[in-house]
């Protein structure tokens, strides 16, 4: 099942949050989602978290002892009814000397029954544990309340070939691997600092989903980027990259799959109201070089030829357009990010490539009533010449299914027209 995006706003997050002054599990509940998710949204838009103040719990002895010993309310309970934390009803329960109930019942193993799961059945003290549903250390001490005479502690032997393929090949958790072999994980865990074996990363062990290090070269990079920059919403979340959009089109949900799939696990939604997908990719921190929305082509790709038509080729399959205008092929950029391109333009400048660069569209509102709040800018190449020559440079480099196809045609009309 695809994962489920809350979106909220950060004009609305901030009106909430600072003007209405109301606290995240209120804001959760307007937006029907978890108040982890709005500390998330908060730590996407930079919202810093008011400091907690004391907040005094105004209520009386006898209400409190009506709640909690008459209606038999827990003190969660009481504390949700005068939303307040569950330490300070407990305080006021010692203050007025209410007698607080055992948060548990007492967990009784009668002495018969210890001496035969412990001594006839060898049973060990974390499986006693499990049948009583308590801890190991409850069971202990009933063995030595007892007096019954406790086994000499159990030594595991495992040799380290067999725990590091658990632990590293198989991606066993430490846990698991401590119930294969019926001990402790504090056990397992001694072995492994013995042998030297490295724990997994935080990136590794905080989510289920196998995520793999980005270790292609830099023309897959520069296309990366280049695409990102055009089209892709990048986050940091905690030590994970999340990247995603939306789109109508079914081309740009599959060139998305293909490239960030084999790192890390995606997520597509159904059809909204507006016939939108919304896609989402989970990724490890090697990908960290995605978190950056670019102003202008990084300096390291412009300098090498490769990588520049790489990035060309991933801003084209976001942003580009490969079409016909009066029955004559024309390649077009339109975008807001000015600075991108102008280095577009001026780069293939340098290769012969005859472009203009020219503003599109002023911001404000047009004569259709669509609201820009950014200046449009346009990279356009039209001369036969020309766009033969970025045709050959950009066909084997472009992913989307759409543009490989348009740029097929193009080239074909460019090739008639020379001929002729």
């Amino acid at each position: 099942m695809a994962k489920k995006r809350y979106v909220i706003s950060q004009k609305k997050l901030k009106d909430l949050y600072y003007k209405q002054k109301l606290s995240v599990f209120k804001i959760a509940k307007i937006i029907d989602c978890t108040a982890g998710t709005i500390i998330n949204r908060m730590k996407e838009y930079n919202i810093k978290r008011r400091h907690p103040g004391p907040r005094r719990v105004n209520i009386s002895k006898d209400v409190l002892y009506s709640l909690y010993v008459k209606k038999g309310l827990s003190s969660r309970k009481i504390a949700n009814i005068c939303h307040c934390d569950q330490t300070p009803i407990l305080n006021r329960l010692r203050k007025y000397n209410i007698s607080i109930r055992y948060l548990c019942e007492k967990v009784d193993i009668p002495k018969k029954k210890l001496r035969k799961l412990y001594i006839d059945q060898k049973l060990s003290t974390y499986k006693i544990a499990k049948i009583y549903h308590c801890g190991p250390k409850t069971v202990y001490r009933y063995l030595k309340l007892y007096k019954i005479k406790t086994r000499p502690p159990k030594r595991i032997n495992i040799p380290k070939d067999k725990l590091k393929d658990l632990y590293i090949n198989k991606k066993y958790s430490l846990r698991r691997i401590a119930e294969i072999y019926n001990c402790d994980i504090v056990c397992i865990w001694s072995k492994m600092k013995k042998f030297g074996i490295p724990l997994r990363s935080i990136s590794e062990t905080s989510t289920r989903h196998l995520k793999i290090d980005f270790n292609s070269d830099f023309t897959k990079k520069s296309y990366m980027i280049g695409f990102r920059t055009g089209d892709l919403g990048v986050r940091k979340n905690r030590n994970l990259i999340g990247l995603g959009c939306g789109t109508t089109k079914s081309e740009q949900i599959q060139l998305i799959k293909s490239l960030f799939s084999p790192y890390g696990p995606i997520w597509i939604t159904k059809k909204d109201k507006r016939g939108a997908f919304h896609i989402d990719c989970s990724l490890n921190s090697s990908f960290s070089f995605l978190l950056p929305k670019h102003d202008s082509i990084p300096k390291w790709i412009l300098k090498n030829k490769k990588n520049f038509f790489n990035f060309l080729a991933g801003y084209t399959d976001a942003e580009g357009n490969i079409g016909f205008c009066d029955g004559r092929a024309r390649f077009r950029i339109r975008a807001y990010d000015r600075e991108i391109l102008k280095d577009i333009n001026d780069k293939l400048h340098e290769f012969n490539i005859g472009s203009l660069f020219r503003l599109d569209r002023k911001s404000g509102r047009d004569k259709w009533g669509v609201l820009r709040r950014k200046d449009c800018w346009a990279v356009i190449v039209n001369e036969r010449e020309s766009l033969l020559k970025l045709f050959n440079y950009l066909k084997p480099l472009l992913k989307h299914e759409k543009r490989k196809k348009d740029l097929l045609n193009g080239l074909k009309n460019v090739v008639a027209r020379l001929n002729n």
